[in-house]
């Protein structure tokens, strides 16, 4: 086996090395052989299984059961205790978006301009494989592909309903206040409905999957390694990535691929289901026949995704795309055409002005509103609950005003149903996307994946979403026109019982009659109807015709989008062996397809609500592992072009994530600390870390006293905050919060602490790193540093 190397920069060469000694140099590895891939692979984790001659299995045991276990006990959760699932994944949906839209909203724009940087840098040249190596795909194949796996079947759902619902809703119950930009007439309000519409499928939708591309087709194909997750770390922590760690990444792939995926599909069967029921009446809209669909187009996908990539995947998104184009530029040539084309160019322009101003937006003050709130349910601040303020006030006989009618606010609730959905959603979708593109990316440079994966899709997208979003909105105003209504568009609502509507469908003679000829009030019907409505105008045939096709189109992203998911669960439960046996294939559809039953089941009526809750919650977790992969993109440019900043630096002597090898780790030397004695270092750190920051300022200063002065502020900062968080103040007293607020403070300034030292002792021993990566380590996992440092002191190597 070729594992076993400290995770340096040069020992990263030397890895290369040694897998170039046990094979031809210029033959790059095949991991559709197991020979090649077990090079890579501890052998106490792979699990071969064979039955009557017939390969049954070929994986990674533990990451197959670790997510095995995870998914399908969401399953069954959800097909148990559907009320129970429906209302504990809004409170975490919730929870992580009343306190981290700020995380969502920042990370997204620093990755942003980290890809711009990549693309203009010397990196930009650097191919996804070798240097005489050509392009996997023509660009045709190459761009159907990226547009089918990253957003096809949600511009179907969206690309009426989203536009529309900014535009107008049915009031007065649903205020639709949303001011992204500003306006003062119902055209702006139009232009700014289409403008939100394109910032959330626009450049930021884009960012999460290229990073993740970029990264894992750079180290796979240019230092033979297998695609998988783990991978993306491998620049950071070398062959721990084979480890428990690696595993772990993996398995959180797979849930996050597999989320991210069934919320898309289940946007696609409640559009499929509708227009199945459009084109034949004696087919409900019901949870029934949407789990039904789940089922036939996973037993499709599941065909596909044995047939691999070239022949099955590669020809579904061809067509699919194809035929997209088709329906759009049909509904352009029998519309209006220059209206459209105005729409478009119009839009584009918008976008290009406000992307940056709405991109850092995280609805600051809307937000503050929530900790005005009585409702626990409501207020889900941490630190800034009821007990803070409202209770405080309540206990003394006051009360609030409502927040909104004071000051006339937006809606508070926006970005948990908007903006960090999609957002989350992306992040959710990044290994699946992101391991897909690397894929289909092979041979092209860093810079050409970059402007295609941006502009291309993007590109199409615009057009797609700004034609069906304009269309929606003339068929809105046709219907308000001519059924005499006049709208608030302020607060872009509408009288839908004025209109001559109920239970979303119309009833009064004149709605009849418009509905007759073509036009529907689209703010007073249903999501999933919107798509098909705008087809109405066009006469009978030529709508059933139209209907059929998106009906199609839908059905073939649908399939390509699952095919694609379970490709890539395939490929990380496998540790990137490219020829798995059929049963596995066959295994990870049949899961994906039953974690979309089981969102559908759990959501009801409300199963939006789910999937929106699922894709948050899947994408939190990898918003850090994302940020990770940022660094480790730098780290790896530099490695490969032997940059003289990283090639002449040095390591500390023990990892921070040994821990994930039981401090074990297969690079360790025979002068390495013994277990026991990484135990007592870190649990030292944990009770008394005041004693390793001694050490720590003894080993930089040489000086007892002031080694003694650092231990004694160090502890007093540690302690004063683990007794002033354990202590905490009645609600009815002036006291509340004291205790807390000023706990946390001298947590920060022990962080501070440790932070200075870290970056002493990196420079004392010329060790790689940066100012963020000595904050990071002392904010998120102090002990672990503290005992990387004393161990530092002793001098002991791995």
């Amino acid at each position: 086996k070729v594992q076993g190397f400290a995770s340096t920069p040069a020992g990263i060469m030397a890895e290369q090395a040694k897998v170039d000694v046990v094979r031809d140099k210029n033959e790059p590895l095949d991991f559709t052989k197991e020979e090649d891939l077990l090079l890579h692979v501890r052998p106490n984790r792979w699990l071969r299984l064979d039955v009557a001659g017939i390969r049954v299995c070929r994986c990674n045991w533990v990451v197959s059961l670790m997510a095995t276990c995870f998914l399908w006990g969401f399953v069954t959760y959800c097909l148990v205790d559907k009320d129970g699932a429906r209302s504990e994944l809004k409170t975490w949906q919730n929870w992580l978006t009343q306190n981290f839209t700020w995380l969502f909203i920042g990370t997204q724009n620093v990755w942003a301009v980290f890809l711009i940087w990549m693309m203009f840098s010397k990196y930009g040249n650097l191919k996804l494989g070798k240097e005489d190596e050509k392009p996997a795909y023509g660009n045709a194949a190459w761009f159907a592909m990226l547009f089918s796996c990253g957003v096809g079947v949600g511009l179907y759902y969206w690309g009426v309903a989203e536009p529309m619902h900014y535009y107008r809703q049915s009031g007065p119950s649903n205020w639709n206040n949303v001011v992204k930009p500003f306006f003062q007439n119902d055209d702006q309000r139009a232009q700014m409905a289409i403008f939100v519409t394109l910032f959330h499928w626009g450049l930021h939708a884009w960012v999460v999957y290229i990073v993740t591309a970029v990264l894992i087709g750079f180290v796979c194909y240019r230092w033979d390694l297998p695609m998988t997750m783990r991978m993306c770390f491998y620049p950071l922590v070398g062959d721990l990535v084979y480890g428990f760690l690696g595993d772990f990444v993996d398995t959180l792939s797979i849930a996050c691929t597999t989320f991210g995926v069934c919320t898309t599909l289940g946007f696609g069967v409640q559009t499929i289901n509708a227009g199945l029921h459009r084109l034949n009446k004696d087919i409900p809209i019901h949870e029934n026949w949407q789990v039904g669909i789940i089922w036939v187009i996973t037993a499709v996908a599941t065909v596909s995704v044995c047939l691999g990539l070239q022949r099955g995947i590669k020809n579904l998104a061809l067509f699919t795309f194809s035929l997209g184009c088709f329906t759009v530029m049909n509904v352009g040539f029998m519309d209006n055409t220059w209206y459209l084309l105005n729409s478009i160019v119009q839009s584009v322009g918008y976008y290009i002005q406000y992307v940056i101003q709405i991109g850092f937006e995280c609805d600051t003050f809307q937000q503050l509103n929530l900790e005005f709130q009585s409702s626990e349910s409501t207020n889900q601040l941490w630190g800034s609950g009821t007990d803070k303020l409202v209770n405080r006030l309540a206990d003394h006989g006051l009360t609030m005003d409502n927040p909104t009618d004071t000051y006339g606010s937006t809606q508070a609730g926006f970005m948990n149903g908007w903006t960090v959905f999609y957002w989350a959603w992306w992040i959710s979708w990044a290994p699946f996307v992101g391991m897909f593109v690397a894929k289909i990316s092979r041979g092209r440079t860093i810079r050409q994946v970059i402007i295609g994966a941006f502009l291309a899709p993007c590109t199409f997208s615009f057009v797609l979403l700004v034609a069906l979003g304009s269309l929606g909105i003339k068929m809105q105003r046709v219907s308000e026109l001519a059924l005499h209504h006049q709208p608030d568009f302020e607060l872009g609502i509408v009288n839908c019982t004025a209109m001559g509507y109920e239970a979303g469908e119309p009833v009064s003679v004149d709605a009849l009659a418009l509905a007759d000829t073509g036009y529907y009030a689209l703010a007073c019907r249903n999501y999933v109807e919107h798509i098909f409505d705008i087809m109405e105008p066009y006469g009978d045939q030529m709508a059933t015709f139209l209907h059929i096709t998106v009906l199609i189109g839908i059905t073939l992203y649908f399939i390509t989008s699952s095919d694609s998911g379970s490709y890539v669960d395939d490929l990380l439960s496998a540790n990137g062996y490219e020829h798995p046996p059929l049963l596995q294939k066959v295994y990870w559809a049949v899961t994906e397809g039953a974690c979309a039953t089981a969102l559908v089941v759990a959501g009801g009526a409300n199963s939006l609500e789910a999937l929106q809750a699922i894709s948050i919650c899947a994408g939190f977790p990898y918003t850090f592992a994302i940020c990770f992969i940022c660094t480790s993109m730098y780290r790896a440019l530099l490695i490969d072009q032997k940059d003289p900043s990283i090639m002449t630096k040095s390591k500390f002597t023990t990892s921070l994530f040994d821990f994930c090898d039981a401090f074990a780790p297969p690079s360790a030397t025979p002068s390495a600390p013994l277990v026991t004695a990484r135990v007592r270092s870190l649990l030292l750190a944990i009770v008394a870390p005041g004693v390793a920051v001694r050490k720590i300022a003894l080993n930089i200063y040489n000086d007892s006293y002031t080694s003694m002065v650092h231990a004694v502020g160090a502890s007093v900062c540690f302690y004063s905050w683990f007794l002033l968080m354990c202590m905490d103040a009645p609600s009815n007293t002036k006291n509340v919060g004291f205790y807390y607020g000023i706990g946390w403070s001298m947590f920060m300034l022990f962080v501070c602490w440790v932070t200075f030292l870290r970056s002493q002792m990196r420079e004392k021993y010329n060790v790689y790193g940066s100012e963020i990566e000595d904050v990071f380590c002392a904010l998120v996992a102090f002990p672990l540093t503290l005992s990387q440092l004393e161990l530092q002191t002793e001098g002991k190597e791995v």
